[in-house]
């Protein structure tokens, strides 16, 4: 079981991190995120789904058509409350990406939220919706992964990350290396307390294929692009493309 004190574990009750350290951040109202994102271990109640989707429009206040990665039909239900969100007052033109996945077991279902500062969110500091929201679902068994990102970038940022991207990985002794993007290897091994945790880069994304801990949730996500965290809590791995 992963939980969300665990979790923040990984960045010393931080947050997933830049290279330079870690940070917190206070998830308020008023400021403009570039870039987004909420992770979730939901259950499959089209009500979460809903109450999810609706507050992440309302927090990056755009109406961009999404692009949905999904392996079930949920994703069709995510693209109704997407489109029933739309709000004539929303003019942000940001890229909007879904993703829902399948678990291969039940886990206790959580969110978890960042944005561009890098920062994960306390449970103190989220704002009223999604602190409501997690409410809703704690106690419950989780059987999707789901992420809601949004990202958008001016002239200039577009610019500076046109070139190649890398992979920088950490774990509970700090740095361990980076790695471009664009190179294939089959397996990259990376020592944590719990174990070895292995993995692939492949065709511009990487995934982990072996695990040492019990569920193993890094498992079930892909990075390809800058922004993107592969976190494993027990074993102190922490992955991210920039």
């Amino acid at each position: 079981m992963i939980s969300r004190r665990n979790f923040l574990k990984l960045a010393g009750l931080s947050s997933v991190a830049l290279a330079a350290g870690y940070t917190t951040g206070k998830l308020t109202g008023n400021s403009k995120p570039v870039h987004f994102v909420v992770h979730g271990f939901i259950p499959p109640d089209e009500t979460i789904i809903e109450k999810i989707v609706t507050s992440f429009k309302q927090r990056i206040k755009s109406n961009s058509e999404p692009i949905i990665f999904s392996d079930s039909k949920v994703g069709e239900i995510i693209t109704r409350f997407h489109n029933q969100s739309a709000n004539e007052s929303f003019e942000r033109k940001g890229k909007i990406i879904y993703r829902i996945k399948k678990l291969n077991e039940y886990i206790d279902s959580d969110i978890i939220i960042s944005d561009d500062s890098n920062s994960i969110y306390s449970i103190n500091d989220l704002n009223i919706s999604f602190f409501n929201i997690r409410r809703d679902i704690k106690g419950g068994k989780a059987e999707y992964l789901f992420t809601a990102e949004y990202r958008e970038e001016d002239l200039i940022t577009s610019i500076f990350r046109s070139g190649k991207k890398e992979i920088v990985i950490e774990n509970e002794k700090g740095f361990v290396d980076r790695i471009p993007l664009d190179r294939n290897y089959k397996n990259i091994l990376i020592e944590g307390p719990q174990g070895k945790t292995g993995l692939k880069i492949e065709n511009g994304f990487a995934q982990v294929h072996t695990s040492c801990c019990r569920h193993g949730i890094c498992k079930h996500s892909i990075a390809g692009e800058v922004g993107n965290i592969i976190a494993c809590a027990p074993n102190k791995v922490l992955i991210k493309i920039v």
